[in-house]
């Protein structure tokens, strides 16, 4: 905003959002917070955030497992916080439409939204419903797109041509069982195409299991490898059609870039971490 004129008027329609430039404020994006409301309040205050004129932008699965997942929700108003779709938001609407997807959805920290009466729960649908799948952001000399997962094919327009073919689908309310909601949401929900080439290709980590700890460990052993990366790794890290994006839902320690790509999922809720939060306009 400037003297109180949107120069660049934001797109909040559809499964892509498209939001203005902000002239008054920073804007922020966060890695997925899960329920964990205190760790980002404090992160936050220590960022001097402003919410009368920052934003902070979320890259989907605010909840589950973390103790404030009903609270994130309500966090989310589509001006100062505002948040893409994850796989654990796409986990509760199935769950709720859909018994069978109970468990799962359970088994994947989401017993929490079971307790509540039917009514809260629709509520809660119906707003998360209404969350992008995708959103672009200008920065001003740049434009930022958030998605949760992944970017098919390195292609931003790949991106946008998946959720140009739910779109109507999706504001109709139609199941996720669709098909081409099916694989929209495997393909940008759930995927992990280029967090897989970081750890493999980049890293070296190989294919063993792991636990937390273990992947913490083997995977800051080998940090100083994106200091000297062969330009055909990063390559595939180069996407087209933005200028860069910033994705969760693989678990990384530590906010790790390369190429065009961030990668903010970096908190479990452990002592010792932190949210990824980074600055998008400084």
């Amino acid at each position: 905003m400037a003297n109180g004129v949107d120069l660049v008027p934001s797109n909040k329609n559809g499964c892509l959002w498209k939001i203005s430039h902000n002239f008054d404020g920073r804007d922020y994006v966060v890695g997925d917070v899960h329920g964990h409301l205190g760790q980002l309040k404090i992160q936050l205050e220590n960022l001097n955030f402003d919410p009368s004129v920052d934003r902070l932008f979320f890259l989907g699965d605010i909840v589950d497992r973390g103790p404030d997942s009903l609270a994130m929700i309500d966090l989310i108003d589509h001006s100062t916080y505002i948040s893409v779709l994850g796989n654990h938001e796409a986990m509760l609407i199935a769950g709720f439409e859909d018994s069978t997807c109970v468990q799962m959805h359970c088994s994947n920290g989401g017993d929490w939204f079971y307790k509540l009466p039917t009514s809260e729960q629709q509520v809660i649908v119906d707003k998360v419903r209404s969350w992008p799948w995708a959103i672009e952001i200008d920065v001003g000399d740049a434009r930022v797109g958030l998605v949760h997962a992944d970017v098919p094919d390195g292609n931003w327009d790949t991106v946008k041509t998946f959720l140009s073919q739910i779109d109507k689908a999706w504001s109709d309310g139609a199941s996720l069982t669709e098909p081409n909601l099916e694989v929209a949401a495997r393909s940008l929900l759930w995927r992990r195409s280029l967090a897989s080439r970081l750890y493999l290709e980049v890293l070296g980590l190989g294919t063993k299991k792991r636990t937390l700890s273990e992947y913490k460990r083997d995977f800051l052993n080998r940090i100083d490898c994106l200091e000297n990366v062969d330009s055909s790794l990063v390559d595939t890290f180069n996407i087209s059609g933005i200028d860069s994006v910033y994705m969760g839902h693989t678990y990384v320690p530590i906010p790790t870039a390369i190429g065009d790509c961030y990668f903010l999922d970096s908190y479990r809720g452990e002592a010792s971490e932190e949210l990824g939060i980074r600055c998008i306009n400084p």
